[in-house]
Order: structure tokens, then sequence, then C-alpha cells
């Protein structure tokens, strides 16, 4: 049985937000991202793709996450000074 996801919480946004996915072939994965901040939400990878991966490693998968989550969280407060600037 498949659900349609239309939002999921942020943490960082502090709300449910809306969402898309994208492939990540390195990892052969699929990641719901936040629309407005650009934060990994959720890794999906299938049973099939598990199954046939031999170099899959689940640290490398981590650390990959954190160093998006961070790059996006600056350039988003970056952005925001950016608005905040602007609007003065």
């Amino acid at each position: 049985m498949l659900y349609e996801i239309n939002s999921i919480y942020c943490s960082r946004c502090k709300e449910f937000t809306s969402i898309f996915d994208a492939m990540n072939p390195n990892f052969s994965s699929t990641e719901l991202i936040c629309s407005d901040c650009g934060k990994i939400l959720v890794v999906m990878k299938t049973k099939m793709q598990t199954k046939f991966d031999s170099t899959f490693s689940s640290k490398q998968l981590e650390n990959y996450i954190k160093k998006e989550n961070q790059k996006t969280a600056k350039e988003l407060s970056i952005h925001r000074v950016s608005l905040g600037t602007n609007t003065a």
C-alpha cells in the first residue's frame, strides 16, 4: 500500500512544510527535502536497493546528511540576513 505525503514536519522551520524528493545516485537512495529550507528530512532506500548495493556505508550516508544540512542551514541564515538588511 502506498501513501501520498503532501507535507512533513521540519525541525528547522518548526512547522509542517511541503517537500520534494531527489534521487541520490551515490547512495542509491531517495531523499525527501524541505521545500522551504532545504533540509534533508527523510532518506528512503528500498529493500532491492539495499540488497544490490554492496558498497553502502551508513556512516558515510550519515556524514553526507550532516554536511548537507549544515550547508543549507548556512545558506538559509545568509538569505535571512540579506532579507533583513533589504527591508531596513
